[in-house]
């Protein structure tokens, strides 16, 4: 089947590729009442019929802008410029291989402003819905201001966080993160640390893409989150310089430089941040044990980790321009991280008539240290004047990893005095991930307002990772072999797809099919156990949209999407984190299938999507007892027989069902208020040793963000949000809550921003869940993080202000970068 979809794919490139179509140009002339030329003046092309933009372009130093490469068809033009009244041009027709002049266009300036020259200083809204993602402006939002890239990610529409760091979108797992288009192959852990390390200064804006095309890899179960990192656009030479405080329960301080190089022959730039943070994650836990449901003990945890980090970011690249038509680019992206973790854990056990048995206290502490670097070398070639087009990617990382842990644990009767023996591991652990990825993606625009796209793609990823465990005794120190172990992981895939979409009338659709063939090949040293497996599979996608009237659309997709396991599933290590509670792998989790349906209705600047989605094989973290998941668990004489373990494991199936409305309103001219609503329901089915699960729950996740905006430099935010809870797996999350405000004033003549905000003020926004297995174990947890902190934070921008447009670009390790995590 595969070797007829390439053969297909490859027969269907070469035909196209001697495809023309003849195509138009547009011409406009922008001036002042004054008839003076206007420079840096935006220009959107606009459909005459639906006011959709199709494309954009800046008026050069004689107010002339020019935009080709025009289907014909039906346009207008939308200009704006600062201190200027946006002015529409009249419709008007472009024709095959025609240059159509626009009429001049006269602006006048805007009551009570002083035009003394005109530079593009556009704001976008901090949140913006398009027609196929909500995008979240970054940069434009107070409130997110000395965060970090986790932060930011946590107060997104539709966003959740668990006490594991799993993110959710619209309360389903099964998230791709990309940075800057570019999925990261390290662990979860990992990649939450990389976030938390990444500064919001570095950030210009966070896409959240529910149901991708079949351009995108398969991956992803509830969509695509893409963080989109900075790259100035500006002619010359120009940059910034940011320093942030912010104090929570404990201190955090950033500072990084970005810069920019740009001429007609090539664009240089780059950036470093560092970020120094204490971050605290306070977990207090109660855990029932049942046999046959009945009561056998419980026990109360309360965890307090304080965790110092420490992060250096840098990113350098070029574009170069050795003609019109071509661009060479590449760009390397390196972190340098240090993330150190000192937890004290008290328990208390209690016996089967709930009074208190004995105690025992531990101390945990890990030094970690981690770094990676990818490198993408990068081709964009416009093949003729028609709009076809050609680009490829090259990938190649290398994720490195050492952490030194250990867990002490001491156990005291009540009275004070020894109960046993001290428990204590030393953890040794060191990791290597290594990635290649090339991709090429061809775009052929046909007659009739039509367009072809296909490519292919090929991946190979290594992992080795070796982990050594101590028991550490008075006399000596032992090699604790049931769970030291050495684990290896390749894996190979090529992915080939087809797009078609076209224009007819009022409707639009695109049609697509992926293929992606995987191999993978485990190996566990110790005992020599190996694990070979092999597939391929198609994931078809279809989008139609019917304009029903000028600014009202309706619109269906559907998608057949694969979540493969992360990498840090299939690890098999048995992790201690106390006496009586581990975390572990599973090399043997299957990937989990999904086929996602959406209704989409615009009106307006108002959006209403209605989404359902059925996955198999779903993907689920549990916490349960260890001799329920992993029965060959030696139990050793005195130790405690309440162990649990957190461990990957696939249910049977889920479903999700959900309404969500993008609601912006316009108060007043200076109060703009942009709402989201999500409302859904999610419902899981499996069994965990004989813990029949199959049951949903109903939950709601409301936001508002209100932008404020007054005179001489001032601006300030208001934002609020409600999460009503819902299930997850054996889990029923609780409902949490947090409002943040900021405020910001420009200075140095508009080249300086300070900005003051406090997030989640009355320390309400925190995860809470109880997880219960009936007749095994019910389990309660609420967990305390730093969402509570009082940022301030200076930016000064130096440099050219003039906006040159800059080429938007994905590279090759999309899926395999976002498995591991990362940049």
């Amino acid at each position: 089947m595969r070797k007829i979809f390439i053969g297909a794919l490859s027969v269907l490139m070469t035909t196209i590729a001697f495809a023309q179509s003849g195509k138009g140009k547009a011409a406009l002339t922008v001036l002042t009442e004054q008839k003076s030329p206007v420079e840096g003046a935006t220009i959107e092309l606009l459909r005459s019929k639906d006011s959709a933009l199709v494309k954009t372009a800046i008026t050069d130093k004689s107010g002339l802008a020019e935009i080709d490469n025009l289907l014909p068809s039906t346009y207008l033009l939308r200009v704006s410029a600062v201190g200027l009244t946006t002015t529409y041009s009249k419709a008007f027709d472009v024709k095959e291989s025609e240059t159509t002049s626009v009429p001049a266009i006269s602006m006048t300036a805007k009551a009570g402003s002083q035009l003394q020259g005109v530079t593009v200083t556009a704001k976008k809204p901090f949140i913006q819905r398009l027609n196929d993602r909500l995008i979240v402006n970054v940069e434009n939002s107070v409130v997110n201001a000395g965060s970090s890239a986790f932060d930011v990610l946590e107060r997104s529409p539709g966003v959740t966080i668990d006490q594991n760091d799993a993110i959710a979108l619209r309360g389903k797992q099964g998230v791709i993160i990309m940075i800057d288009g570019k999925p990261s192959p390290m662990s979860s852990a990992d990649l939450a640390n990389y976030l938390r390390g990444l500064p919001v200064n570095a950030i210009e804006r966070i896409e959240l893409i529910t149901n991708p095309s079949s351009k995108y890899d398969a991956a992803g179960n509830s969509g695509i989150i893409d963080i989109r990192l900075k790259k100035d656009q500006r002619l010359g030479y120009n940059g910034t310089l940011t320093g942030g405080y912010g104090q929570g329960v404990y201190p955090k301080w950033n500072a990084g430089a970005t810069f920019n190089y740009r001429n007609k022959a090539v664009n240089i730039f780059g950036n470093y941040t560092h970020n120094d943070r204490e971050m605290l994650n306070h977990l207090i836990i109660n855990r029932n044990f049942y046999q046959s449901g009945v009561f056998k003990g419980s026990d109360d945890k309360d965890n307090y980790a304080w965790m110092p980090f420490k992060s250096n970011n840098a990113r350098l690249g070029a574009d170069f321009f050795p003609s019109k038509n071509t661009i060479v680019g590449f760009v390397v992206n390196s972190s340098f991280n240090q993330f150190n973790r000192v937890a004290t854990i008290g328990t208390t056990v209690n016996d089967i008539n709930f009074k208190p048995d004995f105690l025992f206290n531990s101390l945990g502490t890990d030094n970690n240290k981690f770094n990676n670097t990818v490198a993408n070398v990068n081709l964009k070639q416009k093949l003729d004047t028609a709009g076809r087009e050609l680009t490829a990617d090259v990938d190649y990382g290398v994720f490195n990893n050492h952490a030194l842990s250990r867990t002490a644990s001491y156990f005291y009767n009540l009275n004070g005095t020894k109960r046993k023996e001290d428990d204590i591991l030393d953890g040794d652990q060191n990791g290597k991930l290594t990635l290649k990825t090339a991709k090429v993606d061809y775009v052929n625009p046909l007659p009739g307002g039509a367009k072809l796209e296909a490519g292919f793609k090929t991946s190979y990823v290594s992992s080795d990772k070796d982990a050594k465990f101590y028991n550490v005794y008075p006399t000596a120190t032992v090699v604790d072999n049931t769970k030291t172990n050495h684990f290896l992981y390749e894996e190979y895939n090529n992915a080939a797809y087809l797009n078609f979409s076209k224009e007819v009338k009022k409707f639009n659709y695109q049609i697509g099919l992926r293929g992606e063939e995987t191999v993978l090949k485990t190996q566990q040293v110790k005992g020599n156990r190996k694990y070979n497996n092999d597939y391929f599979q198609l994931f078809p996608s279809a989008f139609l949209n019917y304009k029903l009237k000028p600014e009202q659309t309706i619109g269906l997709s559907v998608s057949r999407r694969i979540d493969r396991p992360n990498y840090d599933m299939l690890d098999p290590f048995l992790f201690q984190v106390d006496a009586t509670i581990y975390s572990t792998g599973d090399p043997l989790i299957r990937p989990q299938y999904t086929w996602s349906y959406e209704l989409n209705y615009t009106l307006k600047n108002l959006n209403f999507t209605f989404g359902y989605s059925h996955t198999t094989d779903a993907q689920n973290v549990v916490l349960s007892k260890i001799l329920d998941v992993i029965p060959t668990f030696e139990i050793k004489p005195g130790q405690d027989s309440n162990i649990t373990v957190q461990i990957p494991v696939n249910l049977t199936s889920s479903d999700y069902l959900g309404l969500t409305a993008s609601l912006p309103v316009r108060i007043t001219k200076w109060w703009n208020s942009m709402n989201n609503v999500n409302l859904f329901y999610n419902k899981f089915n499996g069994n965990l040793s004989g813990a029949q699960l199959n049951d949903g729950a109903v939950a709601a996740n409301v936001r508002t963000n209100n932008s404020f905006t007054f005179k001489k430099g001032w601006s300030a935010e208001l934002n609020a949000n409600l999460n009503t809870g819902g299930r997850y797996g054996y889990m029923k999350l609780q409902p949490q809550w947090g409002i943040g405000t900021g405020v910001q004033k420009t200075i140095i003549g508009g080249k300086g921003t300070v900005r003051f905000n406090i997030t989640d003020i009355f320390w309400t926004s925190l995860p809470k869940a109880r997880v219960e297995y009936k007749g095994s174990y019910v389990e309660n947890w609420h967990a305390y993080r730093e969402s509570r902190v009082a940022n301030i934070s200076f930016t000064y921008r130096f440099g050219n202000n003039k906006v040159q447009q800059a080429r938007k670009r994905t590279t090759a390790s999309e899926e395999e970068r976002q498995r591991a995590g990362g940049n």
